[in-house]
């Protein structure tokens, strides 16, 4: 499971095709249940926040921000039922956004938001579990929503492994096997007609985080599912005049989070 749509709709959104970014993320502070709660909101996917058993994490935001996005990687999840929930103030209960039981660990990219298509006013966002897990990355914010869609000639992030081996012999040069020593994603995505306008007012303040942070995205929800992948880019995004109008064509080249 990469992807929930959970009563999403597109209303004036961009269509389901357009890829999304999940970057901006708000200054808060996480507790919950069990341990190293505030792992699970730094960068650092090797820490984690461990539930101990059945339990919650909640996020508090230091203002109410506007959620449609939720996301969660390096993880272990997979059997386990999640919940997810929003609330509007600090002390009030949460309202179940999104129910699911994960089939394998890979990241999670879930979009909701109200019946006419805006964000959800957001407070506080709670993820619970039925058992106990560990999780080392958990966002929510409103996805930058990309003006032009891709499909032809675009991989899908977790079909594209980049594996690291380490080859085995003896003395006498038997081969022994190889032993695997790192596994991630790498994907690249890339973007034309893109009006220069749009660019320098939304896609731009994202350039600027990179390569430094890292960030979640899906590809195109509608077509490609498990095209979602948490992770960095490797190297400045530089976009080019495409001499057609208004138009700049861009790309970046993104290594994902593998487990």
């Amino acid at each position: 499971m990469t992807l929930i749509t959970s009563g999403y709709t597109v209303g004036t959104n961009q269509p389901l095709t357009h890829a999304r970014i999940l970057w901006d993320f708000k200054a808060g502070a996480a507790t919950g249940d069990g341990s190293g709660a505030a792992l699970a909101a730094n960068d650092y996917t090797a820490q984690r926040w461990d539930s101990e058993g059945a339990g919650a994490w909640v996020f508090e935001f230091d203002a109410n921000q506007d959620v449609d996005t939720f996301v969660i990687a390096a993880h272990n999840l997979s059997g386990i039922a999640v919940t997810i929930g929003t609330s509007t103030d600090t002390t009030g209960g949460f309202t179940t956004r999104a129910s699911f039981t994960p089939t394998d660990n890979t990241p999670i990219f879930i979009m909701a938001n109200t019946a006419g298509g805006a964000a959800f006013d957001v407070r506080r966002y709670q993820v619970s579990v039925g058992a106990e897990a560990q999780i080392g990355i958990i966002r929510a914010g409103k996805a930058l929503q990309m003006q032009q869609a891709f499909y032809g000639g675009h991989n899908v992030a977790l079909w594209n492994r980049v594996t690291e081996g380490q080859q085995a012999f003896s003395e006498t040069g038997q081969w022994l096997g190889r032993t695997q020593k790192r596994l991630a994603y790498s994907n690249s995505y890339e973007w034309q007609h893109i009006t220069a306008t749009w660019y320098r007012d939304n896609f731009e303040p994202f350039a600027q985080t990179l390569p430094l942070r890292p960030f979640a995205i899906a590809g195109n929800p509608a077509k490609m599912p498990q095209d979602v992948a948490w992770g960095w880019a490797q190297g400045d995004v530089s976009p080019q005049n495409m001499g057609v109008r208004n138009f700049v064509t861009m790309g970046m080249q993104v290594t994902g989070y593998a487990g």
